[in-house]
């Protein structure tokens, strides 16, 4: 049942890796677009610089989880060194209090903005909770995999797996 729910966690985490990376691309493919229609068209998109923004957050926390799984977050070798495992274990209570922290601080922000029908107040007028939930959902699921880290760096199983295996059915 274990492997399971990695496999699990996993395949989700690499499906918002995937969002992060196409919001990534989209930020991309707006900018251009309003280079060449500001260029040869004399006109602008205005929503153009707002919604970067918001892709631009969310996609640094879709990515979250799935880099915190491959091993891509920056890491303290030198105090690891001393002992690797009690290192571990220590700093994935560390994040993952903070993580579920800021998990909560979130969602609860998101509700509000629900609640209230707050938006961006901006020309776009963008309801606020459509960028609050993506950012919410992958401050969860970043908390989710430093949860599952946590237990499989007590029970001594590997806390990094290469990206083309997350979507690798056990």
């Amino acid at each position: 049942m274990w492997q399971a729910v990695n496999s699990l966690v996993d395949r989700f985490s690499r499906m918002l890796a995937y969002l992060s990376g196409a919001a990534i691309l989209l930020i991309a493919v707006m900018q251009m677009a309003e280079i060449i229609l500001r260029n040869f068209a004399g006109t602008s998109l205005p929503f153009v610089w707002e919604y970067a923004s918001y892709l631009h957050i969310s996609a640094i926390f879709l990515g979250a989880a799935f880099t915190l799984r491959t091993g891509g977050h920056i890491r303290v070798t030198l105090v690891r060194g001393l002992n690797p495992r009690l290192f571990e274990i220590v700093a994935t209570v560390i994040g993952l209090a903070i993580s579920a922290y800021l998990t909560k601080a979130l969602f609860g922000m998101a509700w509000g903005y629900g609640a209230t029908g707050r938006t961006s107040g901006t020309i776009n007028d963008v309801p606020l909770i459509i960028p609050a939930i993506f950012v919410s959902a992958g401050a969860a699921m970043l908390t989710v995999q430093l949860a599952l880290r946590l237990v499989q760096a007590v029970i001594g199983n590997p806390l990094v797996v290469p990206w083309h295996e997350t979507a690798r059915a056990d």
